[in-house]
């Protein structure tokens, strides 16, 4: 294990290819765990409707108030254009998911976010 340093986040980047060999399951146990460590989970593209709902759920289930107060889900979109260049529809650009109480966005439009991770006092272990 890393020295902690409560100074300090530990993000993951997951490529879609990475995450593409994985059940759902194994996915939301991934990043259920990496959450309540207190890491950031970036991954390119995202979770599907139902893997969200039960990433919810499962978080649901593993709140405590001492040491894990949830998650926050931010997406990034992305417009697939039609042949002749107009908006045909969205898809998910990038995932980002992290602790609740170490999370705080800023400004979100579709295709911009800007946040702060709140470090130190926050109660989350860092790494």
């Amino acid at each position: 294990m890393d020295t902690v340093n409560t100074n300090s986040l530990k993000m993951d980047f997951l490529s879609s290819t990475a995450l593409s060999s994985q059940t759902s399951m194994e996915k939301i146990s991934m990043i259920v765990d990496k959450v309540k460590n207190g890491d950031l989970v970036v991954m390119e593209g995202g979770l599907s409707p139902g893997e969200e709902a039960e990433l919810i759920e499962t978080t649901m289930r593993e709140i405590d108030v001492e040491n894990f107060m949830g998650i926050d889900i931010y997406t990034l979109e992305k417009d697939k254009k039609s042949f002749f260049g107009l908006s045909k529809s969205k898809t998910i650009g990038i995932t980002i998911i992290g602790p609740a109480n170490v999370m705080k966005a800023v400004k979100k439009k579709s295709n911009f976010l800007s946040m702060i991770a709140n470090l130190g006092d926050s109660g989350a272990s860092m790494h």
